[in-house]
């Protein structure tokens, strides 16, 4: 069998079309890889200032000596009343959390070893990455602080 010896120019022209189809693929591979790191930073941001507001929240509302709603209000609009909107229906709170997101409840009210427990559940974030794009809900944060570290 005779095996046929390309010359130079016409191996370039026969591999033309395969850079075009390499760097699609390696730019694709980028690309996705990209919106996974910007999504997983974004989550990563929200459920970090959430965390840090409630841990804020029960600090100040400690302090204050402030009712478990007083600090879901905190949580929720960083004041200690609930934000209405025009028509009188409650606002959206931060990060677009509502009432039903937040709980607050005192546990072992009155004694040395008082503590806050915050939940926060189901707090809305958007993904951008291709397939799994739209609004997603996170998951479940509970925090629990001591009260007589701030008293």
């Amino acid at each position: 069998m005779i095996q046929r010896i390309f010359t130079p120019q016409e191996t370039r022209r026969r591999r033309k079309g395969s850079v075009i189809v390499e760097t699609a693929f390696v730019a694709l591979g980028f690309c996705l890889l990209l919106f996974a790191i910007f999504d997983f930073g974004q989550f990563l941001f929200v459920h970090q200032a959430l965390v840090q507001r409630a841990r804020n929240s029960i600090r100040t509302g400690s302090i204050k000596s402030e009712t478990n709603d007083a600090i879901k209000y905190r949580i929720l609009y960083n004041q200690n009343t609930a934000k209405l909107n025009a028509n009188g229906t409650p606002a959206a709170g931060y990060f677009g959390l509502t009432s039903s997101n937040v709980t607050v409840t005192q546990l072992q009210a009155g004694t040395d070893s008082a503590r806050y427990n915050v939940t926060i559940s189901q707090f809305p974030f958007i993904m951008v990455s291709p397939l799994i794009a739209g609004n997603k809900t996170g998951t479940t944060i509970n925090l629990v602080v001591p009260v007589g570290m701030y008293n």
